[in-house]
């Protein structure tokens, strides 16, 4: 048993790697088959190993036993730019990026000390990501808006984040548990987002004066960070049927990422120069917090609804990204005079609510059910600025189940759908966009996502 679970962690530490796409946010709702189907509603009723990253006190409270789960995850994102366009005159959408990714996650916990009330675990989860991967596309042709070159668009993401949490829990008494976990995080960064043959006009604005100029952030060999943050949570029992669950993480703190970024790659955007030279993009993980209420109707019904807080606004809002001396422009004159700027992503925070059942159908099946829901932190706004982040996923419905295979093994599968939501960029455009562009305050540009998952999951109680 041992072996299968060194070797399963590895492997869920190669493959979190990958980036994939996540729900609420770029953070999943939840971690493993038993959390998903469940809509990620758990904080006040831990089901496995997994609730070392939900809520850590429910690591005195799901046995002695180890987790493993993987899941198919199949994101279908797109870009549309119809409104710069006749109707009919271009192919203005792409779709981008693999359509399958696989996630992963393992886990264990046993008693601690020698003390039945102790409980020492942990494991490997990957718990967000994203990634987009758009073919170029053209805007506006040469031949319909009288420029030389047609206008273009090409762009690239991959965020791949995993947490490793090792975690101690107890049982202070018959109806408390307490719980708290180390976080020790892993995240890999890639953006590449083109805009070719962006026109401007000199001052005073004028056909003879067009210059078409590469819009370009290129940050596109891959980075690699460490990050370290924790996690603390409680249960406590209310009577028999009643169990409320609280857990906070606090913001994973990495250090930057350090590009090395040739001549123009860097150029035009948020007034780069076009500098090669070392860049660095801080990107740090928002802290959470989550309340849940559990209750049990019968011995054999459970109801959880969990409402959670995701702070994005603290570190998704403005982004600090560094380079060179004098390699960003300021003031508008083409001369760089600042080394660093802010990257207007404008993430706002999320309140989600997940509401899920479980029935005991017979002593070893149990059936579950889900929904969560978490209003977009992108909102039209700020659409330019996320062509390559459509993290909009809203609304999910998932359903599950698991039966056990004698005393010790356990399997489940899980299915999710994440319905299709777009935005429409209105008031995006950021200033210096606005003068001598084809580009007017309301970009009009429409991202979406929609997302379908299945997942195994497979479980040894000792």
């Amino acid at each position: 048993m041992k072996r299968i679970v060194c070797v399963t962690a590895l492997a869920a530490l190669m493959g979190s790697a990958a980036p994939v796409w996540a729900t609420n946010g770029y953070q999943l709702t939840g971690v493993g088959q038993m959390q998903k189907s469940m809509g990620g509603a758990v904080t006040a009723a831990p089901m496995d190993t997994m609730t070392a990253i939900s809520n850590p006190a429910g690591m005195a409270r799901v046995g002695q036993r180890a987790d493993f789960s993987m899941e198919a995850f199949m994101p279908v994102r797109s870009v549309d730019f119809a409104a710069l366009n006749a109707p009919g005159t271009l192919n203005t959408s792409t779709e981008g990026g693999s359509e399958l990714y696989g996630i992963p996650s393992v886990g264990w916990v046993a008693n601690a000390f020698g003390r039945d009330n102790y409980y020492f675990g942990g494991g490997m989860f990957a718990t967000s990501g994203m990634g987009v991967d758009y073919e170029q596309i053209t805007l506006q042709s040469a031949a319909s808006s009288g420029l030389p070159n047609d206008i273009t668009f090409n762009g690239y993401s991959s965020i791949a984040f995993w947490k490793m949490a090792p975690t101690l829990a107890w049982n202070q008494n018959d109806s408390t548990s307490i719980g708290l976990s180390l976080n020790v995080d892993y995240q890999s960064l890639t953006f590449r987002e083109k805009l070719g043959q962006v026109p401007f006009w000199d001052a005073p604005p004028g056909p003879s004066t067009i210059t078409q100029r590469d819009v370009n952030f290129d940050l596109g060999r891959p980075t690699s960070q460490l990050g370290v943050g924790f996690t603390v949570g409680v249960l406590r029992d209310i009577g028999d049927t009643v169990t409320v669950g609280f857990n906070y993480a606090s913001k994973q703190e990495f250090g930057d990422g350090e590009f090395r970024v040739g001549a123009g790659d860097l150029a035009i955007f948020n007034g780069a120069v076009g500098l090669p030279g070392v860049y660095k993009l801080g990107v740090d993980y928002p802290q959470q917090a989550a309340v849940g209420v559990a209750v049990k109707p019968s011995n054999r019904v459970l109801v959880d609804l969990d409402v959670k807080w995701i702070n994005w606004s603290a570190t998704h809002d403005q982004v600090s990204l560094k380079g060179p001396a004098n390699s960003f422009d300021t003031n508008g004159d083409g001369i760089g005079d600042a080394s660093a700027t802010q990257l207007a992503f404008g993430w706002d925070n999320q309140v989600i609510y997940a509401l899920g059942v479980q029935f005991v159908a017979t002593e070893d099946l149990k059936l579950r059910a889900g929904f969560n829901y978490g209003k977009s932190p992108i909102g039209r706004e700020d659409v330019m600025n996320n062509l390559i982040f459509p993290a909009i996923a809203e609304k999910h419905l998932m359903i599950g189940a698991d039966y056990q295979l004698g005393e010790h093994w356990g399997i489940g599968g899980t299915f999710m759908k994440a319905f299709k939501n777009s935005v429409t960029g209105v008031g995006d455009v950021p200033a210096g966009f606005q003068f001598g562009t084809p580009f007017m305050a309301d970009s009009n540009m429409k991202i979406s996502l929609e997302e379908t998952s299945l997942g195994l999951l497979l479980d040894y109680k000792f």
